[in-house]
């Protein structure tokens, strides 16, 4: 018998018998988690938990009652449901119920809060502390964020990678001749060229002012600065801004990551040898 007439509950809600063998049994559903999920409350009562939903959903829901009952506590989590346009999210509690006599978790109790708009705000707010504002580009604490997750990946997959640097030549005087506004144009157009020469697992980031960074998926060092240089050939070209053709380029540095290399480490490297190129070019000019 259950204590509580779960159709009362306004919110999704379910309980979930165990059995000896860790079989997880559906005795109830109210009408708000029926309609959550999209199925008939007949269709799932008496019915064990993977035969009610697809395989790859069933092998998390399994997963969190484990846990749940493992821990004998209460667990949350948050989950997507649906597909497309449909699709909403959910953070659900699960409640584990002891039987007094022999001492095991016999039984869960779960509810479902929906939290798409929580969701959908947490997106904006993550988007908006990891882009450059200007560009649409990622920002120098994105930058550092993808440089850690590149540098977990490389050590798990005994691989390097690359970081380039790239500081744009005769920016300034655009911005003195021509206004901010023309230069703002500028910068998104440069950020536009990276971002259609890399791979989208790469990462393209505005530091600041006229200094842009790439995180580049290379086998060698060698690759890192022919890249590099071709990157620095693609960026040196006239622009023609209010009817005038203005020279632009930029000078490119890079670095390639090795075992123990931080984050700081590894962009000191990239931006020296972005200043070193930058000394070759002027004195070239």
């Amino acid at each position: 018998m259950l204590g509580i007439d779960i159709d009362l509950i306004g919110i999704p809600a379910f309980v979930i018998d165990i059995c000896s063998n860790d079989n997880f049994w559906v005795v109830a559903i109210n009408r708000a988690d029926a309609q959550a999920m999209n199925v008939e409350i007949c269709d799932v009562i008496g019915r064990r938990v993977e035969e009610c939903v697809p395989p790859e959903v069933a092998e998390h829901i399994l997963a969190r009652y484990s846990e749940c009952v493992s821990k004998r506590a209460l667990h949350e989590y948050d989950e997507r449901i649906g597909s497309g346009d449909e699709a909403r999210w959910w953070r659900t509690t699960l409640t584990p119920v002891v039987d007094p006599q022999s001492g095991r978790v016999c039984r869960i109790v779960g509810v479902s809060v929906e939290i798409t708009k929580r969701k959908e705000h947490e997106d904006i707010l993550s988007d908006a502390a990891f882009s450059d504002p200007l560009t649409g580009l990622a920002n120098r604490r994105r930058l550092e964020r993808d440089v850690a997750h590149a540098i977990t990946r490389a050590r798990l997959e005994h691989r390097g990678f690359g970081l380039v640097v790239v500081d744009l030549d005769g920016f300034k005087p655009i911005n003195d001749r021509h206004g901010h506004r023309r230069g703002d144009d500028v910068l998104r157009h440069i950020g536009s060229l990276l971002k259609l020469n890399v791979d989208h697992r790469e990462t393209v980031a505005r530091l600041g002012g006229d200094e842009f960074a790439l995180i580049m998926e290379t086998a060698s060092a060698g690759d890192v600065r022919k890249r590099a240089a071709a990157l620095g050939l693609l960026l040196d070209r006239n622009l023609l801004i209010a009817g005038e053709s203005i020279k632009i380029g930029a000078s490119v540095g890079c670095a390639f990551w090795t075992v123990e290399t931080t984050f700081n480490e590894l962009f000191e490297v990239a931006d020296a040898d972005m200043y070193r190129q930058k000394a070759i070019r002027k004195m070239a000019a």
